[in-house]
């Protein structure tokens, strides 16, 4: 067992939930939730990094923001070292600032285009009224170093970087108030491929340096393989499977979760691969199905997944957490543990 393996969760969230008002229109009168991040439960490791993935619309960008605090939950719980974030007061929301930082995924839209790149990174520290304008200069400096820039690029604005500098400006920006947790929502997707490399490895040498915690937030399967010690597959709101990263990938159990993996490029392109091709349609996010939320798409439904209740999140092996009525029918027996 690794050390991220036994250490003590960072971040605990428990059936957190967050639904935004949606109607039809102003003349049918008809209005309903949509629900973006719908009981989810979780933890995160001191030190390890989380790999959250799942198709476009699924809630993992709002679960992410929610966590961040930028955004109000609507009910549920989030412990941070063992400290409700959910309602905190102003004060100590600041406060809470310090601890928990985001990187975008488009630098250039995360990063004022009037503000020069010294300016960006030490606007945390003045917000936070951190150290005099001598200290703060000698920390932006220290930190373009850190995230492989040089000293002269400080006076320079965001158009005049590459897209990996600018992120790099982004990464250096968070971490400029010493965070314990970083939630990094699709850091590398609007990144040249040889780029996205450079920056996964420079966060992975950051959390070993710095003793970091990370969600990394992903639609990228082959990204999140390289980055996260655990994976969570998110679908229409919820978590349909969490696994350690090497279980994941050699034993999929979710239906969901097979057929992405299943959409990877392989190394020889010549190799035989089994596909598997989703047939139906997306469910309407404000207007869910009774039963399992997959149901529309899935090979192996049967009456019961169209049925009340719908499946939960449950062990299967191990650490290995499965949402489906069907897992006997699909791999047959479960395995011992």
């Amino acid at each position: 067992m690794t050390q991220t393996q036994t250490a003590k969760p960072i971040l605990q969230v428990r059936d957190l939930k967050r639904y935004f008002d949606v109607s039809d229109g102003l003349l049918s009168g008809k209005s309903g939730k949509l629900r973006a991040v719908d009981g989810i439960t979780f933890d995160i490791r001191a030190g390890e990094t989380l790999g959250l993935v799942g198709e476009s619309g699924c809630g993992k960008s709002t679960l992410g923001r929610v966590l961040a605090r930028l955004m109000p939950a609507t009910s549920g719980e989030v412990l941070f070292k063992d400290t409700d974030i959910l309602h905190l007061d102003r004060r100590r929301l600041l406060a809470l600032r310090a601890d928990i930082q985001s990187v975008f995924q488009d630098p250039s839209a995360s990063l004022n285009p009037r503000m020069t790149a010294f300016s960006l990174i030490e606007e945390p520290l003045v917000i936070q009224k951190v150290g005099n304008s001598r200290t703060r200069r000698a920390k932006v400096m220290d930190l373009l170093q850190t995230v492989g820039l040089r000293a002269e690029f400080a006076d320079r604005y965001p158009h005049e970087f590459s897209g990996g500098q600018r992120q790099r400006i982004g990464i250096a920006r968070a971490l400029a108030l010493d965070p314990k947790l970083l939630i990094l929502d699709e850091p590398v997707s609007a990144l040249d491929v040889s780029i996205q490399a450079q920056i996964i490895n420079l966060l992975a040498e950051l959390q070993d340096r710095l003793d970091l915690t990370y969600l990394f937030i992903s639609h990228d399967l082959s990204v999140i393989q390289h980055a996260a010690d655990r994976i969570a597959v998110m679908y229409m709101g919820q978590i349909v499977e969490l696994a350690e990263n090497e279980e994941f990938y050699a034993n999929p159990q979710h239906p969901y979760s097979m057929a992405l993996l299943s959409a990877l490029p392989l190394p020889d392109p010549h190799a035989a691969r089994n596909r598997i091709l989703l047939q139906g349609d997306l469910p309407d996010p404000a207007n869910l199905p009774e039963g399992c939320r997959f149901q529309s798409r899935c090979a192996h439904v049967t009456d019961k997944c169209r049925m009340a209740p719908e499946p939960q999140l449950e062990e299967t092996s191990s650490g290995h957490f499965v949402r489906c009525w069907n897992l006997e029918k699909i791999h047959g027996p479960k395995r011992p543990q």
